[in-house]
């Protein structure tokens, strides 16, 4: 079934930016590498998974440590998302008699250092102590989402930089770096810096199921760059990708609708 481009669509200059940056938030989308993501921060899932099979028994205990940090921050984030649920009730209730009570003392201030100073404190030592391990990975993950989630792309930046000497060839916590790398560089406004990124991470031939979910981050950033040959040539890539076992079937669908709304626009 096509995707239907709206008159707006076509009309809006900022269409491609505004797409752009809401596939750069880290939670987005249902594709494959999305998929990996929560699988990747399953409390006792994949950690304990990756523990199994280690040799090493450094990371084994790092993985441990991991566990800790993790669940605290878990504790703390499910908290603040459970106050902002039960305001959200308390607002649009007409019956406010049965409503749970609204405590507005649970929710986030929007303060970083308030919210999760003790959990970013641990998951900066716990990172600087062993940046070349997979719990430092995953570390890194969970903390560069709080700091997007609080505005502070740089230091997002920047704690992802510490992780990625140590990436392996084919680990998925690899593709995963590199994605939410490439989103921040794309936040912050550097499609170029962005772009390397995503490159690297389509050049892994044991990555391939991340593939063409960064193609087509690359297109978006492309299109903003007006580099609108490139960002055509890597929609058609994906959205003619034929091949079952690697194809995300949600980025080509995107693809797709990217592609008409390029070569329309193209037409005005």
């Amino acid at each position: 079934m096509s995707t239907k481009i709206s008159k707006d669509d076509l009309k809006s200059p900022d269409q491609v930016t505004q797409t752009l940056r809401k596939g750069f938030v880290w939670t987005t989308g249902h594709s494959k590498i999305v998929i990996a993501a929560v699988a990747a921060f399953i409390v006792l899932g994949v950690g304990y998974s990756i523990a199994t099979h280690l040799s090493d028994k450094k990371e084994t205990a790092q993985q441990e440590k991991y566990f800790l940090l993790e669940k605290a921050y878990s504790t703390k984030k499910s908290g603040f998302e459970e106050a902002a649920r039960a305001e959200q009730i308390n607002a649009q209730s007409k019956d406010k008699k049965n409503v749970p009570a609204f405590d507005p003392a649970k929710k986030a201030s929007g303060d970083l250092q308030k919210d999760y100073g003790t959990v970013v404190a641990g998951f900066e030592s716990f990172i600087n102590d062993a940046p070349k391990t997979k719990a430092a990975q995953m570390a890194a993950l969970n903390l560069s989402e709080i700091y997007l989630t609080y505005k502070k792309n740089d230091e997002a930046a920047a704690v992802l930089a510490k992780v990625e000497p140590g990436l392996k060839s084919g680990d998925v916590l690899t593709a995963l770096v590199l994605m939410q790398t490439g989103n921040v560089q794309a936040d912050k406004g550097d499609c170029k810096a962005a772009v390397e990124k995503w490159e690297k991470l389509a050049d892994s031939k044991n990555l391939a199921f991340a593939h063409d979910e960064a193609k087509l981050r690359m297109g978006l950033c492309f299109e903003s760059m007006n580099d609108l040959a490139k960002a055509e040539a890597l929609y058609t890539e994906i959205a003619k990708k034929e091949d079952m076992n690697t194809t995300d079937f949600a980025a080509a669908k995107e693809a797709q609708k990217y592609l008409r709304l390029l070569k329309a626009k193209k037409n005005l």
